[in-house]
């Protein structure tokens, strides 16, 4: 019996397809491919919040905690969870910096984190949350982002401010000014971004239009992160306060009480 042998270039085209088959588990998969495991995560925790709504009294005080910046502090964000879960708290705002460098599994170790919280939370992306394919992988796994939810008789608004990993489009000024327009319903007016708007790494372009914005609706406190150090400023005299939350690695957030039309925070060490 004849027996048919390959020419050499053919027997390396052979041998390197059976090497990259048999070795295809060796390989991870790329840092910001999808198939994520959690989906949809803003939709499904301001399900959450509107929830307890039912329940609220505008006569009792409302809290909520702020934080930011959890970018790969698994250990401290764990005992800030702790902390968090001791208190009356109704939700989490997280300023944004969820990862640090836009990894799938990044986002959603974090998350496996946060989910710990007895409360829901609520995020806003953050610039290291744009690296790579970041963004995508964040609108898959929360969603829009620039987004607002209510909660009785306050409007919470979270915006998009990291415009040096988009464009000058970002903020989106426009937008927020329809989501500041609201009905008498709406005593208070919260604005949460990542970046605040006299930082270094903001659109400046914009930062007086964010400011007048502020002002001419009245908006009860402009919230932020970023800046890994707690904060509280008047930056314009025009009587808005700016608060930044320090990151997690800091070990100390914000709590915010809402009573009426007053909101007042205390820095909260764990």
């Amino acid at each position: 019996m004849k027996t048919t042998t390959l020419p050499p270039p053919y027997k390396w085209l052979v041998f390197s397809l059976l090497f990259l088959l048999s070795a295809c588990d060796l390989f991870e998969y790329h840092p910001y491919a999808g198939n994520l495991e959690y989906k949809d995560l803003t939709a499904q925790n301001v399900a959450r919040i509107k929830a307890l709504e039912t329940a609220y009294n505008p006569q009792i005080p409302l809290k909520f905690a702020l934080t930011g910046d959890t970018q790969g502090f698994f250990a401290e964000t764990e005992d800030m969870v702790k902390d968090m879960n001791s208190r009356d708290i109704a939700f989490v705002l997280h300023a944004g910096d969820l990862t640090n460098y836009a990894f799938t599994d990044e986002y959603e170790r974090m998350h496996e984190v946060l989910s710990k919280l007895k409360a829901p939370y609520v995020t806003v992306i953050g610039n290291h949350d744009c690296l790579g394919d970041g963004d995508k992988i964040y609108k898959e796994m929360y969603g829009p982002l620039n987004h607002s939810f209510t909660f009785g008789q306050n409007k919470f608004i979270l915006l998009n401010t990291n415009f040096l990993e988009f464009d000058e489009s970002v903020p989106d000024i426009n937008w927020l000014e329809k989501e500041l327009q609201t009905p008498t319903s709406i005593v208070n007016k919260f604005v949460v971004s990542h970046i605040i708007p006299d930082n270094s790494e903001a659109n400046r372009a914009q930062e007086q239009a964010y400011a007048a914005l502020m002002q001419k609706y009245d908006v009860r406190l402009s919230l932020h992160g970023h800046t890994h150090s707690f904060g509280v400023r008047q930056l314009y005299n025009d009587g808005i306060t700016y608060v930044t939350t320090a990151a997690s690695l800091k070990r100390s957030y914000v709590l915010v009480t809402v009573l009426g039309n007053k909101a007042t925070f205390e820095k909260i060490e764990f």
